[in-house]
Order: C-alpha cells, then structure tokens, then sequence
C-alpha cells in the first residue's frame, strides 16, 4: 500500500467508565483524515468513510491495518502489571527476568543477546502473534532502558 500508507495513526478512549466505553482512531491516507470508532474486534467508521472514497482491496488492508494497530493498543494497554529485574548481575550469564500479567495471565521468560525464552505458558499459546510481537517489542524496549541506565552509572 506505498501509495495508501497510513500515517498519524492516533487513538483515544471515547466515553470512559460507561456502558458505551470504546476507542477513537484516526489516522491520515494521502491527506484525507478518516476517523472510526472500534468496539468488540468491529470498526465502526465515521464521515466520510474511506468506503465512499478508496477502492474495495485499498479499504481491506487499511482495516486490516486498523485491526492490526487496535490489537497492538489493546494489549500494551492490558498489561497490569510489568516486572523486568537483572539476575546473574555482574557475571557472563547475566540476563533479565521478565514476569508480565495480560489479559488475566502471567508469563514469564528469560531475555538475552535480544531474545526473549519464554517459560511455560507461553504467550503463543493464548494471544495472537501480532500481540505477542507488540508485547515483545515492548519488553525489549524497557530492558533497553535498563541498559541504558545501568551504563549512565
């Protein structure tokens, strides 16, 4: 979609702490801003709808898209709670142990050299792969962070 990228993608909650509760997107596609709202897996566009502008094949990656982002948004939001501490300290097997709670589970792992071993049960096992990514790409992020600060002292 090089000539149909999605650009400025934003979200917000719209109605929080009621009945109606859902999340607000928008985004841009060749300078049109397009809004929706998405609730339960479902995108409810707003006006105008890139249906009434874009063709058919164009609408159907840029929803998958949307999808795609919303499922990112959703876990990275959902996560309770997020542990990341160093064991091993000071020695050549040192690694971070990761302990997360998601969507009512908690998973943990191993990272090292970039790569996350995680232990029984594994995100796969309950979550998509696309979440798994969000969530892994999150981790990795915050243990950056760890090393970053570890070397400013």
């Amino acid at each position: 979609m090089p000539d149909n990228k999605i650009e400025e993608f934003e979200v917000e909650k719209v109605f929080e702490n009621r009945l109606h509760e859902r999340l607000a997107f928008t985004f841009k596609v060749k300078e049109q801003e397009f809004k929706g709202h998405y609730h339960n897996e479902e995108i409810q566009w707003l006006n105008p709808s890139p249906i009434q502008l874009l063709d058919e094949s164009t609408v159907e990656r840029i929803e998958a898209t949307v999808h795609s982002f919303m499922q990112h948004y959703l876990v990275l939001h959902d996560i309770q709670d997020i542990e990341i501490t160093p064991v091993f300290e000071d020695t050549p097997h040192e690694r971070h142990k990761i302990c997360i709670h998601v969507q009512g589970e908690d998973y943990k792992g191993l990272v090292h050299n970039g790569e996350i071993q995680w232990f029984h049960p594994q995100p796969l096992q309950n979550l998509t792969k696309d979440t798994v990514e969000a969530l892994e790409s999150e981790i990795h992020e915050i243990v950056e962070q760890h090393e970053q600060e570890k070397n400013e002292k």
